[in-house]
């Protein structure tokens, strides 16, 4: 068993460099207000990637701080209940390789019902209704209201 002081300095560590790096990569895009309305590409990852740096910042103070209470606690990390995790994170990488490849529409399509299935859903009528809905949700919002350009296919 690993001790959660242990963990949390690593989940810091990965949560930190991955914000810092989402920050970087969204300043490339662009952030704030357009000129002409709507908002620049790079505003929403800005602001989530802000938001990871912060909640790892904080996870590091209070593991420096409570560091005695954390030593003495035990994560199992083989936990049956994990292992649900570790496939959600592995469907997780896999849509952003195919995010990059399909773009986020046909992407979408794959990610939402492989999670739905993941998490017990098996009714095919509700997992399709629920992925259209949340991919026109993203239409209307992000493109029409919004503007926002989206990840395309490698093709179009």
């Amino acid at each position: 068993m690993v001790s959660m002081k242990k963990c949390n300095y690593v989940i810091s560590a990965v949560t930190g460099v991955l914000g810092i790096v989402i920050l970087i990569l969204s300043a490339r895009l662009g952030t704030g207000f357009k000129a002409d309305g709507g908002i620049s590409t790079g505003t929403w990852p800005a602001i989530m990637g802000g938001i990871m740096t912060v909640a790892a910042a904080v996870l590091l103070i209070m593991t420096l701080v409570n560091g005695k209470k954390y030593e003495e606690m035990e994560v199992a990390l083989k936990l049956p209940a994990n292992k649900r995790v570790y496939a959600v994170m592995g469907i997780m990488v896999i849509y952003c390789v195919l995010l990059r490849v399909l773009g986020l529409y046909l992407s979408g399509l794959i990610l939402v019902p492989a999670l739905m299935w993941m998490l017990g859903e098996r009714n095919k009528k509700k997992m399709a209704i629920v992925t259209a809905v949340t991919l026109a949700g993203i239409f209307v919002i992000f493109q029409l209201v919004l503007g926002t350009k989206l990840p395309e296919p490698f093709f179009m």
